[in-house]
């Protein structure tokens, strides 16, 4: 049976600590600043109200959690033992000197069972996110966008082998493209061939299915997850998160994670800056048709072409025509289903050619159908705007990844599952939010806050 505390137990509750307790401590300035009616409503719809034993208070149990996320503290059985001596959280969960803390099974169970496949955390994260943004400590200008690998809770030595099928899907926008420069060119259109399924074999833990083999900070691999994360520039609150396995790559999230934020703070930002990890053409398309000014990091991949005879030392002389260093023409000859235009000399231009990487086969100039994409994302990147949003990312969305491992226990998974490693996600960006809320707010009481609204002097 939904049992909580009352407003007025709790005050009459703390009235044994106000000699002992910090006031300054970050849990009395946030517990000023949380909506514990807004947990309250969430948390009942889990509880039945006129059967059972009395529970714990709910609350409370949310509140020793946000406890262990706000100190960084190992486990929920450390955290129960640290509350059980300090006054100032006690304070906090509003009980008297004489009752016993929950127990830390207690905790546990009410994640793994109440809370579990639930939106809870979620709905608590961006109910704390419209208050921040009413208060007008969010900006929502400028986004910066990036991910981080966090260890699973798995050994990297145990693994298995798995088939699995996997499904191919035909991009039907790429398949428009190419098949309209190919009838301008004279070419039969192509054929859409549709979705197939490929069987193939992928490394798994048996601790935590899961998770996925990285290679990112480990040559031998090791199993981990991804978090992608975007923030606000103004004072880098984090305004999205998503955890995935460590074979998602971000660009995949963004897109979901921007619209999800256009119905969070009622408008897309004018600015996103990404790093090389975003480098994608169909991503950089869709954010160029949201009206973004996008900076992305340039990503050099892996070549065999000769250093003095790189792609991008052919000079476009027409649509149809490109001119190799040498000077030797290239002639558009057809579009590939991969996506590439293909540009060829006349035979055997390229046999005495001191760049040639086989004497006896001509070069084959591949230019793909998004190279307007990159060509406007490169301007976009060298561009004075683009530079100073280059230079923003590590004061933001790095330092946000850096307190969120060094100060609160984010730098590995401690649970199994996609589910349960984006509920401790989201504890630690909703703590993190709470945090800078009331150090901002406090530094609004004297004056010393910035704002993202541009005031103008009349000139005299």
């Amino acid at each position: 049976m939904y049992v909580t505390y009352s407003r007025r137990e709790i005050e009459e509750n703390r009235k044994h600590y106000e000699m002992m307790y910090d006031a300054s401590h970050h849990l009395v300035k946030i517990d000023s600043v949380m909506d514990w009616d807004f947990v309250s409503r969430k948390l009942e719809v889990f509880y039945p109200h006129r059967i059972g034993r009395p529970t714990k208070d709910p609350i409370m149990l949310v509140k020793i959690l946000l406890i262990q996320y706000l100190e960084g503290l190992r486990s929920v059985r450390f955290t129960c033992n640290q509350v059980k001596q300090n006054a100032t959280y006690r304070w906090f969960l509003g009980v008297s000197p004489y009752e016993k803390i929950p127990n830390h099974s207690t905790i546990s169970k009410f994640l793994s069972q109440r809370l579990q496949n639930t939106k809870f955390w979620e709905d608590l994260f961006q109910h704390c996110l419209r208050l921040i943004q009413q208060e007008g400590f969010i900006a929502n200008e400028t986004w910066i966008a990036d991910e981080t690998e966090l260890k699973a809770n798995a050994n990297k030595r145990v693994r298995e082998i798995i088939v699995v099928e996997q499904v191919i899907e035909e991009k039907e926008e790429d398949l428009a493209m190419i098949n309209d420069y190919r009838l301008r060119h004279g070419k039969k259109p192509l054929q859409a061939k549709g979705s197939k399924i490929e069987e193939r074999q992928i490394i798994v833990s048996p601790v935590d299915p899961e998770a996925r083999l990285s290679v990112k900070h480990d040559p031998r691999g090791r199993f981990a997850y991804f978090e992608h994360r975007i923030v606000d520039s103004l004072h880098n609150f984090i305004i999205a998160t998503d955890v995935t396995p460590a074979n998602v790559p971000g660009h995949r999230k963004l897109m979901g994670q921007i619209q999800g934020l256009k119905q969070t703070l009622g408008k897309y930002a004018n600015e996103i800056a990404l790093d090389s990890g975003y480098y994608n053409a169909s991503l950089a398309r869709s954010l160029f048709q949201y009206g973004f000014f996008v900076y992305m990091s340039y990503r050099r991949f892996p070549t065999k072409e000769h250093p003095n005879c790189r792609r991008y030392q052919f000079k476009q002389v027409s649509e149809e025509l490109y001119a190799c260093p040498c000077g030797v023409p290239f002639h558009y000859k057809t579009t590939t289903r991969q996506g590439y235009h293909e540009f060829k000399p006349p035979k055997g231009s390229c046999k005495a050619c001191p760049f040639a990487k086989q004497e006896n086969q001509d070069r084959v100039l591949r230019v793909s159908i998004h190279q307007g994409t990159y060509d406007k994302m490169r301007i976009q990147r060298l561009t004075v705007r683009g530079k100073v949003l280059k230079s923003v990312r590590p004061s933001t969305v790095e330092l946000s990844f850096a307190h969120s491992k060094e100060l609160h226990g984010l730098r590995y998974a401690r649970y199994r599952g996609v589910q349960k490693v984006k509920a401790q996600v989201l504890m630690t960006a909703i703590i993190q939010n709470l945090k800078k809320w009331t150090k901002l707010r406090s530094l609004k009481q004297v004056g010393l806050h910035l704002t993202h609204q541009i005031i103008e002097e009349p000139t005299l």
